[in-house]
């Protein structure tokens, strides 16, 4: 990042750490994975809320294997680590070591894809990727 930018590693770094991400598929089908923004106890500042979207939607560009930045192979073997380490979780136990390890390693790879798609523009490009981000359904539990 060049000297004038920053400020928007910080951004970037504190976007992709309000990340929280999910398994989203049923138990015995293929494991299927979401990010989302983690609930929060008090607001975020605008931009790193613009931040969480874009990661959230860079990370779908991952999943999907495509976008606006080249999704190299260290990203996708980051978000496969993840994917890996969170679908052998039990339901309702508490983060592994190695989830958590992992998630920290994929949102250091999804802040330098961020990077990527903004580096032009890093305000207005950052606002229209936020802008792009549709958040999930709530999820309904039938009990």
């Amino acid at each position: 990042m060049s000297e004038s930018n920053h400020h928007w590693k910080t951004v970037l770094q504190r976007g992709v750490a309000a990340l929280d991400f999910q398994i989203t598929s049923p138990p015995n089908a293929s494991p299927t994975m979401i990010a989302e923004p983690a609930p929060q106890k008090r607001a975020l500042p605008v931009m790193v809320f613009h931040a969480v979207a874009a990661a959230a939607v860079v990370d779908s560009w991952v999943a999907g294997g495509e976008g606006e930045v080249l999704i190299d192979r260290p990203a996708i073997l980051a978000r496969q680590r993840l994917l890996s380490a969170k679908a052998a979780e039990p339901p309702g136990s508490t983060p592994s070591p190695f989830s958590t390890g992992y998630a920290t390693a994929y949102k250091l790879e999804l802040a330098r894809l961020v990077w990527l798609a903004i580096i032009d523009h890093p305000s207005r490009r950052l606002e229209a990727l936020a802008a792009v981000y549709a958040p999930p359904e709530p999820r309904v539990k039938l009990v």
